[in-house]
């Protein structure tokens, strides 16, 4: 009897370790030792709607949770619009979202031009702080110094240490992890040289230029971030610009092993105290794993992948843990994911790719690769089981 206990409580933990619970990955909860990190993350793909309920009310509540007893029915907040071009437009928008959700929050903004006296008082007497988007190298130039911490930068820390929230949009949510993105396509930051001459819905600001060709540099273009996320590196409008190949090249070039990239209107929250990640909205993201990662020329193979959607649990620390596995073997029928069908816009394909290419085979059924070309290279998925899929990439 007492061996048949241990067993159970081994396959338990076992599935826990490799990011799933024993109902699936939707149900995986960490029980991961303390990390000494404090605090919780709301990181968002970009484009994010007023009306998005679950992201502006989980803000608002950790907003409260975090704050000080005598400010809980009107905590204050923090808007950053350094990342913004035009920074006024951004603070009124932001501050109209955030009270439609909680009119009693009290509500100041830091801009780049606020002095950094101001900018501390005003992080320390605040529970959450919210990055707008735009240009993520404009909050590193802002709040870093040489590659170091700033006193305005220290005091965003201290409010993580004191349990309180910062959120970040597009930019916002690129500048949380170190390295982060500057700009970049998929294929040049796999190698690859792709045959566009012309600017893409996947360009940066940065790639952007008003007609003819423009020659980018190959390699994933990385540097500082912000670094409050020691786990993985962050992405932003990631299936809307297939950003897949790029954060794969980003975890190859850096060493970091875990990537997440959340899609436009998604928001994935990061508990520091757990290092778990949990999806907070309807729309999904990805969590990349290239730990077993095998590279022949331009090609790479055996990448993991895992959809999270609302209400998935993984724990990031669990998963570093893991050793990653050979990929199984790629299956023979090949289901072609096309990039334009009727009732589906382009940016949907990379999503339905992934979350098709995790589902295990039914019993009875022949397995299926799906297949996803795109501007230089394909991607090939199949399922690995546990709510992962192996995805491996090909230049065309």
């Amino acid at each position: 009897m007492l061996q048949r206990v241990l067993s159970v409580c081994l396959l338990v933990v076992s599935m826990s370790v490799a990011g799933c619970g024993v109902n699936g990955p939707a149900q995986c909860r960490s029980s991961e030792p303390d990390t000494g990190l404090r605090g919780h993350l709301l990181v968002i793909g970009g484009g994010l709607d007023d009306d998005n309920r679950p992201v502006y009310e989980r803000f608002v509540t950790l907003a409260k949770q975090a704050a000080r007893p005598e400010d809980r029915e009107a905590p204050r907040v923090v808007i950053a619009t350094a990342a913004s071009g035009n920074e006024e437009p951004n603070v009124t928008g932001k501050r109209q979202s955030i009270s439609a959700y909680c009119p009693t929050c009290r509500i100041d903004a830091v801009m780049r031009a606020t002095s950094t006296e101001e900018t501390v008082a005003l992080i320390d007497a605040a529970s959450a702080m919210f990055f707008t988007g735009g240009d993520q190298k404009r909050i590193t130039t802002r709040y870093l110094k040489d590659g170091q911490d700033t006193p305005e930068s220290l005091a965003m820390r201290r409010l993580l240490a004191r349990g309180g929230v910062i959120a970040g949009t597009s930019a916002g949510d690129a500048m949380m992890s170190d390295p982060m993105f500057f700009t970049g396509r998929s294929a040049e930051a796999l190698g690859i040289r792709s045959n566009r001459t012309q600017r893409g819905d996947d360009d940066d600001a940065d790639d952007k230029r008003q007609g003819g060709a423009r020659e980018l540099p190959l390699g994933p273009q990385i540097g500082q971030g912000m670094n409050f996320v020691p786990w993985v590196i962050t992405d932003s409008h990631f299936f809307e610009r297939h950003r897949f190949g790029r954060l794969v090249a980003a975890c190859e070039a850096s060493g970091k092993r875990l990537g997440l990239g959340v899609g436009e209107d998604a928001c994935v929250e990061i508990d520091l105290a757990t290092g778990e990640c949990i999806g907070v909205s309807v729309a999904d993201s990805l969590l990349v794993d290239a730990g077993g990662i095998e590279r022949d020329n331009l090609t790479r193979r055996n990448i993991r992948a895992m959809v999270v959607q609302k209400g998935t649990r993984v724990s990031l620390p669990l998963r570093l843990r893991v050793k990653p596995n050979p990929a199984p073997a790629m299956p023979t029928i090949v289901d072609e994911v096309p990039v334009v069908e009727p009732g589906q816009n382009r940016q949907l394909a990379s999503w339905r790719f992934f979350l098709n290419a995790q589902m295990p085979t039914a019993p009875g059924e022949a397995p299926v690769v799906r297949r996803l070309k795109l501007d230089g290279f394909e991607q090939f998925g199949w399922s690995a089981g546990g709510g992962w899929s192996v995805v491996e990439i090909r230049p065309l």
